[in-house]
């Protein structure tokens, strides 16, 4: 499998620029902060809901329950993991118990499984892997949400399990239910496919200039090198640890070979670029997660083509 196309190094570019793209309008004011919830409950509630749909529904591969549900599961399982492991690190390196240890475990331990994961992937492989990556990021989701906000606060209980009823569950679990019962041929879903599909077009651009946009508005008085030790800390996780587990997972538990295809995309992504979002909401240390985004996401374009090159001959992928 050759990982080093030009397809790749486009999907990198984009990003690139719709970041640039996005930094820009902030910096010039075309694009306020007073608007910044407003597009992200577009994107969020409407755009990507639509790309999950016409990805999902009657996509031969997620016609078995069994098939669905294992995806989902992975993808929940894979941000478990993920914290724990760095929950792992952050002791290692000394770090307090506290927020700022849970603020590194959460912001270390979720990759960009969407914003560059959908773009790479898209890239590398087919359509059907796409869907099982998308049913996949839902069980992402679901973590981030539930078991991730859950460790990021603190807090214990059930309480956050009120977040899985957003609209992108409500989407993939609509599109899986027509696949099941065999509707997904009919010509209303049909139609229905195609109009999500132009919606859901939309997911990936708006959705990665509105990071430029936030990116803008949170990184000033960033410095690169300040700390160092944190710094070792995300190279560990999300650059060797992490990486390993979810091939050595993919190889050996796995034998479903789109979802192998998924996981060797997954071990190779940076840190999640909106984990930022989601700690300043829930009371984390910001600049701690803002840090792991920038500087893992910085060296993506040269760890992300390592990675998918030495994780595709693991895996044996063609």
């Amino acid at each position: 499998m050759d990982v080093f196309t030009a397809e790749l190094s486009q999907a990198l570019l984009r990003m690139g620029l719709f970041i640039f793209i996005g930094w820009f309008l902030a910096r010039q004011g075309l694009v306020v902060s007073a608007a910044r919830p407003s597009i992200m409950r577009l994107v969020i509630g409407v755009f990507f809901p639509a790309l999950i749909f016409s990805r999902v529904c009657n996509n031969p591969l997620l016609s078995s329950s069994s098939r669905a549900a294992l995806y989902l599961g992975v993808g929940f399982a894979m941000v478990v993991v993920g914290i724990l492991v760095s929950r792992l690190v952050a002791h290692l390196l000394g770090f307090k118990t506290g927020v700022t240890k849970r603020t590194f475990a959460y912001a270390a331990g979720i990759n960009n499984f969407g914003y560059l994961g959908i773009p790479v992937t898209a890239a590398l492989f087919n359509d059907h892997v796409m869907g099982v990556l998308l049913v996949h990021n839902v069980g992402v989701e679901a973590a981030v949400w539930t078991f991730g906000v859950a460790y990021l606060s603190g807090k214990k209980g059930w309480m956050f399990l009120k977040d899985l009823v957003q609209p992108m569950t409500v989407s993939l679990a609509i599109a899986l239910v027509l696949n099941f019962l065999g509707w997904s041929n009919s010509a209303p879903v049909l139609f229905a496919t195609q109009f999500t599909h132009v919606i859901g077009e939309c997911a990936i651009p708006v959705g990665t200039i509105l990071t430029g946009v936030y990116l803008f508005e949170t990184i000033q008085g960033y410095r690169f090198f300040a700390e160092p030790r944190m710094t070792t800390g995300f190279i560990l996780c999300r650059w060797l640890m992490i990486p390993m587990i979810l091939l050595a997972a993919a190889s050996f538990l796995i034998p479903d070979a789109e979802l192998q295809k998924v996981m060797l995309v997954q071990a190779a992504m940076p840190a999640g670029i909106f984990s930022f979002l989601i700690v300043e909401m829930y009371k984390g240390e910001v600049a701690v997660a803002l840090r792991c985004s920038v500087f893992t996401i910085a060296f993506c374009p040269l760890i992300t083509p390592l990675w998918l090159y030495l994780g595709s001959r693991w895996l044996h992928l063609s």
